[in-house]
């Protein structure tokens, strides 16, 4: 099966914000993406975190604008989509609002007729409240025991292989702020489950690919940054 996967668009009304990223561009970037998945035929698609970016949001309205500017885009190609929430995604908005938009949050379990598709989320931090609670902290996220508990049921449950989704990185050979502070639990799970076949994320826009312990962590570059764009199709 073909699978579409993009990250970190940041879409806002602004030009340019820190760090060379063009989140006014993204929009169309995000526009291209979906016309060569709809080409692709692709089963499914993903955003691993950051579809918007509301740190210059005044208001949750605003905010909910931008986000819906961006779903009428994606949901117009008719191609199943699921959205992992990044830490710029809880800046403004929380959970339950996009849930009120249709839109799950991790964690979750999107099952196709292959693979197991496990979403987690990372947005916490070391005392384990949520970002959308407690503010953002961008390098320190964690996750909670529920989901380490998650996890482990949805591997220990699952009949197909798996793949695990997560904005932040679980990998360890990434900027050390981007990595999530107990990924090395979390990886010890997924290499004893024996059934994840790739963990893929986010959030280190400059993207990596690493394999650990036989299995491949996936890091997208950055949709935002400059001019060019950045998606993937790839065939598992």
């Amino acid at each position: 099966m073909k699978i579409g996967l993009f990250s970190d668009p940041h879409y806002c009304d602004a030009d340019e914000i820190g760090g060379g990223r063009r989140p006014r561009l993204s929009l169309n970037k995000i526009k291209e993406a979906m016309e060569a998945f709809k080409k692709e035929k692709v089963s499914c698609c993903f955003c691993l975190g950051d579809l918007t970016d509301n740190a210059h949001t005044e208001t949750k309205e605003t905010a909910r604008q931008n986000l819906n500017l961006v779903m009428e885009i994606i949901n117009s190609y008719g191609i199943p989509f699921n959205l992992v929430l990044g830490n710029h995604d809880c800046l403004t908005l929380n959970r339950n609002d996009y849930k009120n938009e249709n839109i799950h949050t991790p964690p979750y379990i999107f099952e196709t007729e292959k693979y197991n598709f496990i979403a987690l989320d990372g947005n916490f931090r070391s005392d384990f409240r949520h970002f959308d609670e407690a503010g953002v902290v961008w390098d320190d996220s964690n996750l909670p025991p529920e989901q380490i508990e998650f996890l482990h049921k949805a591997l220990l449950d699952s009949q197909k292989e798996c793949v695990v989704l997560i904005h932040e990185n679980l990998d360890p050979t990434v900027q050390y702020q981007h990595i999530v502070k107990n990924a090395q639990e979390v990886r010890e799970i997924i290499k004893n489950s024996g059934k994840v076949k790739m963990v893929i994320q986010g959030h280190y826009h400059e993207g990596s690919q690493r394999v650990i312990d036989g299995i491949l962590y996936l890091t997208l570059e950055a949709m935002c940054q400059g001019e060019k764009n950045s998606y993937k199709i790839i065939e598992i």
